[in-house]
């Protein structure tokens, strides 16, 4: 709350210079709950305040962005945030010193350099994009989650820190040549040790070589990533005694026992031409590469996709055919090996006066190549139209959706299928106000036990004015052994021309055959001031 109130005195003494202009939002929201719902991690009762102010400081324009909300938990990674950042446009920062400043921000964001160094994860700290001339500097730093205190069968997370730099020639949305470093180190004793060693504090360094070329103005891109990655998993293990490296390179690198390996490659590339557009795709991640940048990147796998795209009468029409092969066991340490094909096809109508249409068709066939050899094939098929028209001076948008999931054919099938089908109609009348319907039923089938569920939903929407509206609805659910039904209530009206008002409400009942009944009251209001 401290760093809140800084800002706000900040704005107010700004705001009285005349060569800085202040605009921006501010909204302050709470709920409240009469009942826990089981299926529900919301608490009961929560408040949320956001705080966006925009200065234009002699021209060059800075953001802040603060959010705080009663939800943040210590056994928990952050859910507060704050990021003050300036992103001055090119025109602005033509000969000056600005002119080398790409973006440069204070606070938690995600920052992106590449693929399988810094890749959008979360940090608290700075970063900063400099592009004087052909040079270009990228650099990211700051703790990436805090220590979270083990807490019974959940084993706590370490302190992490992350830092990463970017350089080399060129910009890195054209042509361009960069070297990337990421270190990252989980603090140890940032939390208390655990016996058992469920988690232990870890160390990573990744190098990278980013290309890019772009040719023909811009209708030829190639793109290419080459990564390695040294990981290790528990810090406090013992070193390694080698006389093939140098003691002072394990020493900095902090490589022990516990250490592991990696490189990873990435390569991309497309080609437009016409109405056409043709595009290809090579990934393949050694099983011993780890990046703590890219947390979610799937290590021991290779995969290739290729994709294309045409457009036919005047972009009315368009087709696209796309492949995808992926297989993983690189290095045969695993039992078994997996290996999918996946190919498509898809068709798109967009003909003036006729409604909408999309249609999609993509098969799958995974096959793994251990003992019993077991395949499994599935398919999905997707059609939707939409078609808006008037009838009788009613602006009437029609929507449907139908889409088949089988995964029932190859001895390691697991006998699933799935169809959804949903129709949605809104009608808007002259006089304000919008009436929206839809249902939708699923069918769900494991073995030879279907389950089918229907769902309807209807609401209405008054818009007296361009500042104020109100929804009212209700919905009903049912499927298998549950039903739920409910109403909603949504509004938001003006104060004065710089303050908004909202209020929300649902009171809903649940019922089960073999889970406990229930009712809950949910209702909430908030605030907004523009200026």
């Amino acid at each position: 709350m401290r760093t809140a109130v800084v800002l706000l005195l900040l704005a107010v003494a700004l705001s009285a210079s005349d060569d800085i202009q202040i605009s921006g939002s501010s909204s302050f929201y709470n709920q409240y709950s009469s009942g826990d719902n089981a299926w529900s991690e919301m608490p009961k009762k929560f408040w949320r305040w956001r705080f966006d102010p925009v200065f234009n400081i002699y021209g060059l324009p800075v953001a802040a962005n603060l959010f705080v909300s009663s939800e943040e938990s210590m056994q928990r990674q952050n859910m507060n945030r704050i990021y003050i950042s300036s992103t001055p446009s090119a025109s602005a920062r033509e000969g000056t010193v600005q002119s080398w400043i790409s973006s440069i921000g204070i606070g938690a964001s995600n920052p992106y350099l590449t693929r399988f160094t810094l890749n959008a994860v979360s940090i608290s700290g700075v970063n900063l994009a400099l592009n004087p001339g052909g040079f270009y500097f990228a650099a990211s730093g700051g703790r990436n989650r805090r220590g979270v205190e083990p807490e019974g069968d959940y084993a706590g997370e370490y302190e992490r820190n992350l830092y990463a730099v970017k350089t080399g020639f060129g910009s890195p949305y054209g042509s361009h040549l960069h070297l990337c470093m990421l270190y990252g180190k989980d603090e140890n004793g940032s939390i208390r040790e655990d016996s058992t060693f469920r988690i232990t504090p870890s160390e990573n360094w990744v190098a990278s070589l980013d290309l890019g070329t772009v040719m023909f103005d811009g209708k030829f891109r190639f793109n290419g990533e080459i990564a390695g990655s040294v990981l290790t998993r528990d810090t406090r293990s013992p070193g390694i005694e080698s006389d093939q490296v140098p003691q002072w390179l394990m020493d900095f690198s902090g490589v022990n026992i516990s250490s592991g390996f990696g490189w990873a490659l990435n390569l991309s590339s497309s080609v437009r031409f016409s109405e056409n557009m043709l595009s290809a795709t090579f990934k393949r991640v050694e099983p011993g590469f780890e990046s703590m940048g890219s947390p979610y990147l799937r290590s021991d796998e290779v995969s290739i996709e290729t994709r294309a795209d045409r457009y036919f009468m005047n972009r009315q029409m368009s087709a696209g055919l796309w492949y995808r092969w992926k297989s993983d066991n690189l290095m045969d340490s695993k039992s078994f090996t997996t290996s999918t094909n996946t190919y498509g096809a898809r068709a798109g109508f967009i003909f003036e006066d006729l409604p909408r249409i999309y249609i999609s068709y993509s098969p799958s066939f995974t096959e793994m190549q251990d003992s019993s050899s077991s395949s499994i094939e599935t398919s999905m098929i997707s059609i939707s139209a939409n078609y808006r028209r008037d009838i009788a001076d009613l602006d009437v948008n029609s929507s449907a959706a139908f889409t088949i999931y089988d995964n029932s054919v190859g001895s390691g099938s697991s006998e699933y299928s799935s169809m959804n089908a949903v129709l949605r109609e809104t009608v808007s009348l002259e006089f304000p106000l919008t009436i929206s319907g839809c249902f939708s039923t699923r069918r769900t089938r494991t073995g030879s036990y279907p389950v089918w569920k229907y769902t309807s939903d209807l609401r209405g929407t008054w818009y007296p004015s361009n500042s104020l509206s109100m929804t009212l609805g209700g919905y009903y659910t049912t499927g298998g052994s549950e039903k739920k039904k409910g109403i909603v209530l949504n509004g938001g009206f003006p104060i004065c021309d710089y303050l908004m008002a909202s209020l929300s409400g649902e009171y809903f009942t649940y019922s089960s055959a073999t889970e406990k009944d229930y009712t809950n009251a949910v209702g909430g209001a908030g605030i907004t001031v523009v200026w």
